[in-house]
């Protein structure tokens, strides 16, 4: 009997060890079967109602119908430069319109920011139980939410709520994985503010939520255009020229060997500062209805204005006059409640969240610089968003440079590392709005090794990546893995989890890899690429033979 009661103790000590780590296992397994809702971040085609024309993107592209009319457009900018009259600016401005405008008006929306004429993307087909087909796991973008990136954010966020339960039902699940990407970011954010719920187990429908380049604040370049608010500088287009390399702007290499040959000859500020005047002289008879004949009467583009730039952007393209206040009334409606409710509330409602058990992970990106449009362009971003903005506040220089070393000094103060330390094993909570705490907790072991980003004053230090040199709509393979690693985790998934993919990583643009940061010189091959040696030889040529000349003459 004394045996049998041994054995049993012993069974029962067995079990009481293993169940916590049979409770992983059976969550891992979970996690592994959890179906991934990828909300895209690019446009979808918009059709005509009929479905018999592609209205957008447009066909030829833009840039196509402007070189059509170079000729003319030169004319007019020629007459303008010369008599330097607001008319002859006007009529440059109402020229530049005239060609441009007209393409994007199938696609505009009405005044209360609804389709016209039957615009529309396709519907989404129904989503089906791919795990079952294949007898395996849920691939990571199995279930694309598409939609029509003109809409209103709620609009977007409540046919997302449909397919999330159309998921859920098709698969048998409980809960999704979600991933936000730069424009679907307002989708997502928008939906966790209005759906966001629990199952009938207790757990978030949503497990874990990654966003990827996400827009939660706005993009800086659509401040810009909503605004009219534009500055061409100099040195930030040098800077642009020298560090750029856009996945949507294509390759700079040309642009670069002609820049090189120009700025030889001092033609290139010269360039510069004639193209800004022009700049500042038609901008007022030209952006504020060329921005409204483009996007403006677009509400999932104001989504992407920041808290800042709003009610400038919104006096300055739709209530610029009564006639305009009372004709999109109801679109200002709609995109001043996406400001008060989704935007300013939103990192309140992703830490409701989280509280909750839904797992996050944001994904940002730095060292590109966006074009330069205004003084300000030099901040840190990826090309498109600037990285405050992605990564919920992380604190960085201008692009290309470092912090201060006053600022990196003050990071690596023994005694803050001593509080540091002294927060952790008090269990305190490190996410707390205050500034005291911001600058306080956490501050050096979130410094990247380049010396180009603190990730401290981020409100998720531990849950924020940053990759540099990668640009906006690139996405590397190695994330796609990193992302399923993230999702199958058992518990929520950190910068320091796995080594090979730490806090600050930096994008291999050639072998389209990424790998740790490991010190101030990463990424700095690809921030230096050369031009390509065809036009190079070709700029070189001019420049010498122009030497040559210039030096006959005595010059």
């Amino acid at each position: 009997m004394k045996k049998i009661c041994k054995r049993l103790f012993t069974l029962t000590l067995a079990l009481l060890m293993l169940l916590p780590a049979m409770s992983q296992i059976a969550t891992a397994a979970n996690n592994v079967n959890l179906p991934t809702i990828y909300v895209m971040g690019k446009y979808n085609p918009v059709y005509n109602k009929d479905e018999t024309e592609v209205l957008y993107p447009l066909n030829p592209p833009i840039a196509e119908t402007v070189k059509d009319n170079a000729r003319s457009l030169y004319a007019s900018y020629q007459l303008a430069h010369q008599t330097n009259s607001d008319a002859a600016w006007k009529k440059f401005a109402d020229d530049i319109y005239n060609v441009i405008a007209p393409r994007y008006e199938p696609v505009m929306m009405d005044g209360n920011g609804n389709p016209r004429n039957g615009t529309h993307t396709l519907p989404l087909e129904l989503p089906r139980n791919y795990a079952k087909e294949r007898g395996t796991w849920f691939w990571l973008h199995d279930y694309q939410f598409t939609y029509d990136s003109r809409l209103d954010p709620y609009e977007n966020a409540r046919l997302l709520n449909i397919y999330i339960n159309n998921v859920l039902a098709v698969t048998g699940q409980k809960q999704v994985n979600l991933i936000g990407r730069c424009l679907g970011s307002t989708v997502v954010s928008t939906y966790l503010t209005e759906y966001f719920k629990m199952n009938s187990q207790g757990k978030p429908i949503v497990n874990t939520c990654i966003f990827y380049a996400p827009a939660f604040n706005g993009v800086y370049m659509m401040d810009g255009f909503f605004s009219s608010d534009f500055d061409l500088d100099y040195n930030k287009i040098q800077t642009f020229l020298k560090q750029g390399y856009s996945d949507e702007l294509g390759n700079f290499d040309t642009l670069r060997s002609v820049a090189d040959a120009l700025d030889k000859f001092s033609l290139w500020g010269w360039g510069v500062d004639s193209a800004n005047d022009a700049l500042q002289k038609s901008a007022k008879y030209l952006f504020p209805r060329l921005t409204l004949a483009i996007f403006g009467t677009w509400p999932g583009h104001w989504a992407m204005i920041s808290k800042d730039a709003f009610q400038k952007a919104l006096k300055t393209t739709l209530a610029n006059n009564d006639e305009n206040k009372a004709k999109y009334a109801g679109l200002i409606q709609k995109v001043t409640k996406y400001q008060d409710n989704v935007m300013a509330k939103f990192p309140q409602t992703l830490e409701n969240c989280r509280q909750r058990g839904m797992r996050v992970a944001i994904f940002s990106k730095y060292n590109i610089p966006m074009i330069p449009l205004s003084p300000a362009s030099d901040m840190q971003a990826d090309g498109t968003v600037q990285l405050s903005t992605m990564s919920l506040g992380a604190t960085a220089g201008v692009v290309g440079g470092t912090l201060t070393n006053a600022y990196i000094n003050g990071l690596k103060d023994e005694n803050m590392g001593a509080f540091v330390s002294e927060s952790k094993n008090a269990g305190k909570n490190i996410y707390l709005d205050s500034k005291t705490n911001a600058a306080a907790i956490r501050r050096s072991n979130y410094l990247s090794k380049d010396n180009m980003v603190d990730a401290s004053t981020c409100q998720y230090p531990d849950y924020t990546w940053f990759i540099k040199g990668c640009p906006h709509a690139t996405y590397p393979k190695q994330i796609d893995d990193l992302f399923q690693t993230i999702f199958r985790s058992p518990t929520q998934y950190t910068v320091t989890s796995d080594p090979e993919y730490p806090q600050f990583l930096v994008f291999d643009k050639d072998a389209k890899t990424v790998s740790p940061v490991t010190g101030p010189d990463a990424g700095k091959k690809e921030e230096q690429t050369a031009s390509s040696s065809f036009f190079k030889k070709i700029a070189d040529w001019i420049i010498d033979f122009v030497n040559k000349i210039m030096k006959f003459f005595g010059m």
